[in-house]
């Protein structure tokens, strides 16, 4: 006889389906990975809204959103991220990580200064029929400044 299914396990069966999925963009996704953009066009909505360390400006489209990861990888192409926590709700999922790595490019319009950076993040996805469709990401880009002497330290 089948058992019964209730909100409570369909809720964690899409939380385990969903923290699967933020797990695949944080691992085969990172930019470092040969493969990134097809994952990205596996994972994410085509109207993916990426809300990048509080800044006003959404970036919209999963193009736009290649483009800036890609650029923002330039600097760093060797960093190292490691996964600290992961949580999951639903259609939300956090985790927080840590990043190291030596900056060999320019990095937000910076020179390259060959030196290393460690430094936590945050990120928050909301996911949509197994989609990514929003994504907010924060980290201390002073903390990673003043790491790599652009900025005096506080």
């Amino acid at each position: 006889m089948a058992q019964p299914v209730n909100s409570s396990t369909i809720n964690q069966s899409l939380s385990q389906v969903n923290k699967d999925i933020a797990l695949r963009l944080a691992k085969e996704g990172w930019g470092t990975q040969p493969n990134w953009q097809h994952v990205w066009d596996e994972l994410m909505a085509p109207d993916i809204v990426y809300h990048f360390n509080s800044s006003p400006d959404k970036i919209v489209g999963l193009e736009a959103n290649k483009q800036f990861n890609k650029d923002l990888f330039i600097g760093f192409p060797k960093i190292k991220q490691t996964i600290e926590n992961i949580v999951a709700e639903d259609d939300v999922v956090i985790y927080r990580s840590t990043l190291e790595g030596k900056q060999s490019g320019p990095f937000l319009g910076m020179p390259a200064t060959h030196k290393t950076v460690k430094i936590n993040d945050f990120t928050m996805l909301k996911i949509k029929d197994g989609r990514i469709t929003e994504w907010w990401y924060e980290t201390n880009l002073l903390s990673a400044m003043q790491q790599l002497g652009l900025m005096p330290a506080a």
